[in-house]
């Protein structure tokens, strides 16, 4: 059992001096702001005294008249004497300056950013601690617990991108990595079901459950951009999968996205991306996968001969030969320059850069099948569109054949 004593919510509010402005025994003195919280700790022990209870605390406000981190391991030294079992360190508030973003660290924000709080609070407490914020890279988090920093890691985020993280890391094999864009979050306050960019198995697990890919072919995939490799990864047990691309490294579009002002709706990061397409090439390699770059299948489409399945995942073109310019300006960073981020940020610019001002290439590759070859379209190859619905096509391709 865990009690959040976090991030704004009603205890955390309690230990703000600007959200408490009480005079009697629950306001004024730290130890007035503490008294709240730690009853209510003491008041669930003495009703679950079987089980254990973690105190979730936000040490660090991150704004003026917040909670500051003086006063916020005094209190986690209040809490494991009050009986807590284990200590949950976090920080950040709604209020936090100069975002509160920071509650949920998205992709600019650097990898765990709360780990040093929480590595202070250890020294103070003898229970154990637990850290968050950021640690979705098995070696950060491996680190983390081998240099005794913290007992324990909490994930969140990184487990919805990739359900089987424990697992992955026992055996030394990439993950599908967290980009860290928020998605899942900022779409579930929208009113939807929960939902990840890099995932499309997420909330609909049960949908996906027993689903299994076709097995025994010789498959091709055209284009190693996200949905590329995605379908790649899901199929290469049982097959033997050729990836091709006319440039020299995987990413396709995945190799901008994090030059453009915002991802979804955070700001950019390319190391995010990096990182991501690096795992999931490494993934594809270790199942046997092999990659062909620089190779364009257009201009040698006998290279395609030896295969039963054609995959097409080479994305989407700009309309009027725009697609030059368009990555040259991210390649020199020009999206991020003050007068132009405004602009490319737009909702009506996105929309137009997503989807109007780009169209499918699929029917251009599918004249290279034979008759007797299966051709399947992912991604933008179809239609253009958005990261996440280009990989949720990749997974319904591979899973539900």
């Amino acid at each position: 059992m865990e009690i959040h004593a976090a991030h704004g919510y009603l205890i955390s509010q309690f230990h703000a001096p600007f959200e408490n402005r009480r005079t009697d025994m629950y306001g004024g003195s730290l130890e007035n702001r503490a008294r709240f919280g730690l009853e209510v700790l003491r008041a669930v022990k003495a009703a679950v005294a079987e089980m254990p209870v973690v105190y979730r605390l936000s040490v660090e406000d991150f704004f003026p008249g917040g909670l500051p981190f003086s006063e916020g391991r005094q209190i986690a030294v209040w809490a494991a004497q009050a009986g807590a079992d284990a200590l949950h360190v976090t920080a950040g508030h709604y209020r936090s300056l100069p975002s509160a973003q920071i509650v949920l660290p998205p992709m600019t924000f650097p990898d765990a950013l709360f780990l040093d709080l929480a590595a202070a609070v250890k020294k103070l407490v003898g229970v154990p601690v637990i850290a968050v914020g950021r640690l979705g890279d098995p070696a950060i988090a491996t680190e983390a617990v081998a240099a005794g920093k913290a007992d324990f890691i909490a994930l969140g985020r990184a487990l919805i991108a990739e359900p089987r993280w424990v697992e992955k890391l026992t055996r030394a094999e990439p993950i599908r990595r967290c980009l860290a864009c928020n998605t899942c979050i900022n779409e579930m306050r929208g009113g939807a079901a929960i939902g990840c960019v890099v995932n499309a198995a997420a909330g609909r697990e049960r949908f996906f459950a027993d689903r299994r890919p076709r097995q025994g072919e010789r498959i091709a995939v055209i284009g190693a951009g996200p949905a590329g490799l995605t379908y790649a990864s899901l199929v290469a047990e049982g097959n033997e999968v050729t990836v091709f691309d006319k440039d020299e490294r995987a990413g396709g579009a995945f190799r901008y996205v994090g030059k453009a002002p915002i991802f979804q709706e955070v700001a950019a990061n390319d190391a995010s991306f990096e990182r991501y397409v690096g795992d999931l090439v490494e993934a594809c390699i270790r199942k046997g996968v092999t990659f062909r770059f620089r190779c364009d299948v257009a201009a040698e489409p006998h290279v395609l001969a030896p295969f039963d399945r054609l995959v097409i995942a080479t994305g989407a073109r700009y309309r009027f030969g725009l697609g030059p310019i368009a990555t040259k300006l991210l390649d020199w960073g020009l999206a991020r320059w003050p007068l132009v981020s405004p602009c490319l940020s737009s909702a009506k610019f996105r929309n137009w850069f997503y989807y109007i001002g780009r169209r499918g290439t699929a029917n251009r590759f599918r004249q290279l099948a034979s008759s007797e070859q299966t051709v399947v379209a992912i991604g933008d190859a179809v239609r253009a569109g958005k990261s996440k619905e280009a990989i949720a096509s990749a997974f319904e391709a591979a899973l539900l054949p």
